[in-house]
């Protein structure tokens, strides 16, 4: 389970950090709809959620998955509230890409 949960935590990390990258050096007033954002909205929530189940695991700390939860309920009422703005700014180019992407 250690290692299940250090993989987790690398990977969530790796990929959270990847994403923040692509964000910030997006200095553009436009859509981010390339790298790890071509597949994934909301990379830096659902990332970030992998890393700290992984840190659970690696911890062994089954009753954290309660605060997991809830933790997760969090961003994702942010990412609805984000979608809700962008769909308002982007339009049709926000729902044609909602439609090709997770989360």
């Amino acid at each position: 389970m250690r290692l299940l949960g250090l993989l987790l935590i690398m990977v969530g990390l790796g990929f959270y950090t990847l994403a923040r990258i692509q964000l910030e050096s997006s200095k553009q007033a436009c859509l981010l709809t390339g790298g790890v954002y071509s597949r994934i909205r909301h990379p830096g929530y659902l990332f970030s959620f992998v890393a700290f189940a992984g840190l659970l695991l690696y911890l062994n700390e089954p009753r954290g998955i309660l605060l997991l939860l809830l933790m997760g309920l969090f961003p994702f009422r942010l990412a609805r509230r984000e979608e809700q703005d962008l769909e308002a700014l982007y339009g049709d180019q926000y729902r044609r890409y909602k439609q090709q992407t997770w989360f």
